[in-house]
């Protein structure tokens, strides 16, 4: 009976193993794609030609707003960057949604984990150039904050971080980290 325990425990082991390196050996592209509360921002992916970079080889840090960010936005925004059910891609703003998209992507990989709560930041710019810092508060929760030169970011709050993909790290965020018009 013990044989059998054992033999049950380390078939049991093997499947968790053989599970999390799949989900590891999945780009952040893919990964996206299966996080329904993403599904918003991989329509602003698609619609701006970036899947094919966040299928490369990366690292990237991507902070993914939920779709509850992106139903915040103004219709106008929403419209030209993340689109609607009857939308194509006519109705895309060529300048404004791909700078929203990019305000979302780091390149290189900046794990949450590395940040210990009061005494250190991380600090990121992001491929339109805003610079972010990524700080854990007293509670645990994580906050990006816009640093330096133009501001042109705003305060937006970590709702899950370290997403494991295996060309960088996905972050889902509270808000559309842009100032609107």
């Amino acid at each position: 009976m013990s044989l059998r325990k054992s033999l049950v425990v380390a078939v049991a082991a093997t499947a968790m193993s053989l599970t999390v390196q799949a989900a590891q050996a999945q780009n952040c592209m893919e990964v996206l794609s299966r996080t329904p509360e993403a599904s918003g921002f991989v329509a602003a992916l698609v619609r701006t030609g970036q899947t094919t970079l966040l299928r490369g080889s990366g690292p990237f840090t991507i902070l993914a707003p939920t779709n509850d960010a992106v139903n915040k936005l103004p219709v106008h925004i929403k419209t030209s960057v993340f689109g609607q059910a009857a939308s194509s891609e006519q109705d895309m703003d060529p300048v404004l949604a791909p700078a929203v998209v990019n305000a979302h992507l780091i390149d290189g990989k900046h794990m949450a984990a590395e940040v210990q709560a009061g005494a250190s930041t991380q600090s990121m710019v992001t491929r339109n150039g805003n610079e972010l810092k990524l700080v854990r508060g007293a509670d645990g929760r994580f906050a990006l904050q816009p640093q330096g030169r133009g501001r042109r970011a705003v305060e937006g709050h970590v709702v899950r971080a370290d997403i494991a993909c295996s060309n960088g790290v996905i972050y889902l965020v509270d808000t559309v980290l842009i100032r609107q018009p």
